[in-house]
């Protein structure tokens, strides 16, 4: 009995070391800017203006999102320039739910 217990211990904590060690190459291995042109494009849809995002940067250990720099085009009957939200970065975070 004691065999079986010693031998789920050592099978759960590799499994859990497997399940971070995966967690932080995600990190390295798939860039956050390649979602930009999916995040830009779905923004621009739902403002009806166009929308650019700067580098973006994402952490699981903060569920979190930050770009560098967001620029939205102003409405064509008001002015045919851009203005951006200026500010280091800007992020959105949530618990998935």
């Amino acid at each position: 009995m004691e065999f079986s217990t010693a031998r789920t211990v050592r099978i759960s904590l590799a499994v859990g070391s497997a399940v971070v060690v995966l967690l932080v190459v995600v990190l390295f291995v798939i860039p956050a800017d390649r979602f930009r042109p999916a995040i830009e494009q779905s923004a621009s849809a739902a403002l009806g203006r166009d929308v650019s995002v700067g580098h973006l940067r994402m952490s699981l250990l903060h569920q979190s999102l930050s770009a560098e720099g967001l620029t939205i085009a102003d409405d064509p009957a008001f002015s045919a320039r851009h203005f951006s939200l200026r500010s280091p970065s800007r992020s959105a975070s949530g618990s998935g739910r």
